[in-house]
């Protein structure tokens, strides 16, 4: 039952104060507050950084044009850890965005081509988004989908269709599939009666 004002402070990662309001704030004024002090000439990346990120961006666009998905990866990581703001930065990010919906577009690919029955092309693409995308969201979805796609391949070796060897393959792809949604979607729909 304490009557205190609130103090917020905003300063930069190394401590330098850039502003601070006193008392309650409505959730549009904070988000304002926020808005504004992200637009402080503190938080923006250094000139020295800054040339080294315009170089980093112009690097990512050429090796997302030439699909180096595993450079427009690392382009993304090495902008990250420079400290600021840029636009620089933000264009390696929209950048590696893309990059990653068009692994999401391949693992949805997959996911046609195993409902689709064509198991084996399923897998190459899977193995393939897997190896490119290393240590991103997509590799653990392709990894995941591939797992669920082996699931597949030993139902589908299974010659009695109502063999519980099928359902039991399924069900284990929809238990364990939390990483490859699409994948589910068809185990699921494979179960139903």
């Amino acid at each position: 039952k304490g009557s205190t004002l609130p103090f917020v402070a905003y300063v930069t990662p190394d401590g330098k104060f850039i502003s601070g309001t006193s008392g309650a704030r409505h959730a549009d004024m904070f988000k304002a507050d926020l808005e504004g002090v992200l637009q402080n000439a503190l938080l923006k990346a250094a000139p020295d950084a800054e040339k080294k990120l315009v170089k980093i961006a112009a690097q990512a666009e050429k090796d997302a044009q030439e699909n180096k998905i595993a450079a427009v990866i690392k382009a993304a990581r090495d902008a990250d850890a420079i400290r600021g703001f840029s636009d620089s930065k933000d264009k390696v990010k929209a950048l590696l965005d893309k990059v990653l919906e068009d692994g999401r577009g391949k693992i949805k690919e997959a996911a046609g081509l195993c409902k689709d029955g064509k198991l084996d092309e399923s897998g190459t693409i899977l193995t393939a988004v897997a190896k490119d995308y290393k240590g991103t969201d997509v590799e653990r979805e392709a990894a995941a989908s591939s797992k669920a796609l082996a699931r597949f391949k030993t139902a589908a070796k299974e010659t009695d269709p109502a063999s519980k060897e099928i359902r039991r393959q399924l069900e284990l792809v929809v238990k364990e599939g939390k990483d490859a949604p699409l994948f589910v979607e068809i185990a699921e729909s494979r179960l139903k009666p």
